[in-house]
């Protein structure tokens, strides 16, 4: 590893471990382009803050910046809807000129959007921003060195024609829908300049700089019986609050605390697979240089800044597109689907350190399984089962429907499992996960069946999407075996002893795993009915034990790895969007790093196709780097991030396994910091030549560690202060000590 290089990793560990400030040691993570954005889908930009998001385009007659606020939904209990879009921003310039030096361009590492160029002599400069802190879509306009020279109309434009008031400096829209009241609010502040109520909006003349501040709300309220609470007034009076406490700030504090809010997350988190930013734009490097390990490293950490964006706060987790959307009748409804997507894009929220991103699903799944008498019990009660469930297709209104999905109650408390497995907090297993996860698994006692062989199966279950409804389908039957075995986790960490445990050990036992091989090595998809050999359906349900649950691994068990490498074989390495990045977590979690990173590769593929399309060919990402199934997806941006980070580290029954699948192009010289693994544990490693050099950890629980580090020896474990820790290591490459909490420990390796 090179000099300069060797520099950047200590500097990155020693700023997570030791809290010194090297962010500028950091290659820059930026997507750039020297023209504007044309296509909503394809090239915008997106910023947001978890509830209100934009995409700004840097037209330079026209700004255009399209927003949307989370919550706002058509449809009702009773009917489906749709997520819909709220409205638009347009800035229309006054003046052409020749333009030079034009660069558009989106800072992950700050949550910052920029336009730059000169015209006429005159340096012209944008900057957008949603802040979580002060609750608004911030986009700044300046001409620095220059006073006077802007001039624009900004018009308020409705997605549902809204009649646009404006009065003052501001510009209001307001409307409801089926159950909902929405508002949403523009205020200009220019420095220098007049702004002029007219009938096209606000126009600004010979401003020096001027600061537009955006607000929007709904009156949804995920609590509530109704999912309402309070009324168009109130909403109007909320964003008017937002709004009013974010206008006695100037701009420069309004950009300081976002900055400070977001890189406290943003920042824990580093990869470098050797190499650095180029000098050529994102769609050429996506287009023209797809080896080039940047794209990997920007992919990777473009999934962190979406996650960031879409699943701040709220009530809501991030939907199909996280919560960016520019039509009324977007693709699926853009919706929250059952059986996978949703739960794709929280699977990098743990691993990525952002567990603080996964409260918006939380939040969901333990209100609507909670909700006395709510749609989720009562489709339970329509099966003659206590507890809860759900059918594949979800709106924000408890409305649920198209083809029940019963393991989803399953996998739903797999996430609020692995959300403990990571963080230890107690509390939260006590009040919130444990009282889902009983209730998820009384609904399975009343529903199990004993079949011929003495096994407790499910009942009529399908594999998603494919094939015939049956007892005992893989998956369904693998994802109530971790859910029985996460659930009885929980009770012996809780220290609970009672007469639902007592039952749920008895039948855990009869529980029949869904790991069965077929006549042609394979994991079969249907107890009964025979897989067919080359079915490349895009789901991969009957390998949930593989990824995203544990059951399958070369450390467990080598048959059933061996047979779920023959299932990935027959499906083969095509499809679109997310299916290729399940394939990704999934050929890793085989060790597999060469067939993970080429998956990774096709899912990298450019395209334009934004209709939907099932066809290998019209999948890949977009010139801005959204997933595109197609169309826009932003599962599969989740799901790309989750592979890298399984390529890159794993919890094993032996232990956390550093680099178990680290492919030729990543091998030569690199580094992670701040991946977190299970029982508080965050690691940061480094290699040169696909061999691990050093390791660094954080115990943020004082728990044993465990690593499993096959072929390596440890020399010694020291505290970052110089203090030698006792050791044991065993020939098949587990290393094992006990930590202090909040305690850092350095691994030097032979």
């Amino acid at each position: 590893m090179g000099r300069m290089n060797k520099k950047i990793v200590v500097c990155c560990v020693a700023c997570y471990l030791c809290g010194s400030q090297a962010w500028a040691e950091r290659v820059p993570m930026t997507l750039w382009y020297d023209e504007p954005a044309t296509v909503w889908m394809t090239s915008a930009l997106p910023v947001g803050n978890g509830e209100i998001g934009a995409m700004f385009f840097g037209g330079v007659e026209q700004e255009q910046v399209q927003f949307n606020e989370k919550t706002l939904w058509a449809g009702s209990t009773t009917r489906r809807g749709a997520y819909q879009n709220m409205g638009d921003l347009f800035f229309d310039f006054d003046g052409t000129g020749d333009v030079v030096g034009y660069r558009r361009e989106l800072s992950l590492d700050n949550a910052l959007g920029r336009v730059s160029y000169t015209m006429d002599g005159v340096n012209y400069v944008r900057e957008y921003f949603a802040s979580v802190l002060d609750s608004v879509i911030v986009v700044r306009l300046s001409t620095p060195g220059d006073k006077g020279k802007l001039d624009f109309t900004l018009r308020l434009q409705g997605a549902h024609g809204e009649k646009t008031e404006a009065a003052g400096c501001g510009m209001a829209i307001g409307g409801t829908l089926d159950l909902l009241s929405y508002g949403a609010k523009a205020v200009v502040r220019p420095e220098g300049g007049t702004v002029e109520c007219v009938s096209e909006g606000l126009q600004v003349r010979g401003a020096d700089a001027v600061t537009v501040l955006m607000a929007g709300a709904t009156n949804f309220d995920l609590a509530s019986p109704t999912y309402m609470r309070g009324d168009a007034r109130q909403v109007r009076e909320r964003v008017d609050a937002r709004l009013e406490r974010a206008s006695r700030k100037s701009y420069a504090e309004l950009k300081e605390n976002h900055l400070a809010d977001y890189h406290a997350l943003f920042s824990r988190v580093d990869v470098y697979f050797g190499a650095g930013m180029p000098d050529y734009p994102t769609d050429v490097l996506v287009r023209e240089h797809p080896d080039n390990p940047y794209l990997d490293m920007l992919y990777f950490q473009y999934g962190r800044y979406l996650m960031l964006s879409s699943s701040r706060g709220g009530q809501l987790p991030s939907n199909l597109q996280g919560l960016w959307n520019n039509v009324n009748n977007p693709a699926w409804q853009c919706d929250y689907h059952s059986n996978i997507n949703v739960q794709m894009n929280y699977w990098p929220a743990e691993v990525g350190n952002l567990s603080e991103c996964y409260a918006p699903f939380i939040e969901y799944v333990s209100t609507e399984a909670r909700k006395p008498g709510g749609s989720w019990q009562r489709v339970a009660r329509k099966e003659h089962c206590r507890g809860w469930a759900v059918h594949t297709q979800n709106n924000i209104f408890g409305y649920t429907d198209w083809n029940i999905n019963r393991p989803a109650n399953a996998w739903y408390c797999t996430h609020l499992w692995q959300h403990y497995r990571y963080n230890l907090d107690k509390a939260y297993l006590r009040e919130t996960a444990y009282p889902v996860m009983r209730a998820a698994c009384e609904y399975w006692f009343d529903r199990l069946k004993v079949n011929a062989d003495g096994k407790l199966v499910a009942p009529d279950e399908w594999s998603p999407e494919h094939g015939p409804w049956e007892d005992g389908v893989a998956y369904a039957q693998q994802l109530v075996y971790a859910l029985f075995e996460a659930t009885l986790a929980a009770t012996d960490a809780l220290q609970i002893s009672d007469g639902f445990v007592e039952e749920l050990e008895s039948k855990f036992e009869q529980l029949d795993d869904g790991l069965h091989v077929g006549s042609w090595g394979q994991i079969r998809e249907w107890m009964h009915t025979e897989d067919a050999r080359g079915d490349n359906h895009r789901h991969l349900s009957h390998l949930m034990a593989l990824f995203p649950c544990d059951g399958i691994s070369y450390l467990k068990d080598k048959r059933y790895a061996e047979a779920a490498k023959v299932s990935l074989n027959s499906r083969g390495d095509g499809a679109t969007g997310w299916s290729r990045a399940w394939k990704v977590a999934c050929w890793a979690r085989l060790w597999d790093g060469e067939r993970a990173y080429r998956l990774l590769k096709q899912a990298q593929h450019l395209t334009d196709v934004t209709v939907v399309s099932m066809e290998d060919s019209a999948g890949g990402v977009y010139e801005n780097l959204f997933c595109a199934h197609p169309s826009f997806q932003i599962d599969g941006n989740f799901g790309a991030t989750a592979g890298i980070a399984e390529m890159l580290l794993q919890n094993s029954v032996k232990g956390i396994h550093l680099l178990p699948a680290l492919p030729k192009a990543w091998a030569g010289e690199g580094h992670f910091t701040g991946l977190k693994a299970h029982d508080g544990f965050v690691i940061d490693a480094e290699w040169g030549g696909g061999r691990l050099e050093n390791v660094w950890l954080l115990s943020a629980a004082g728990q044993e560690c465990r690593l499993y580090l096959p072929g390596r020896k440890i020399r010694e474990v020291k505290t970052v202060g110089g203090g030698k820790v006792p050791f044991a290591q065993t020939a098949d490459g587990v290393v094992a000590f006990r930590t202090q909490r909040d305690e850092r420990y350095h691994l030097v390796l032979d």
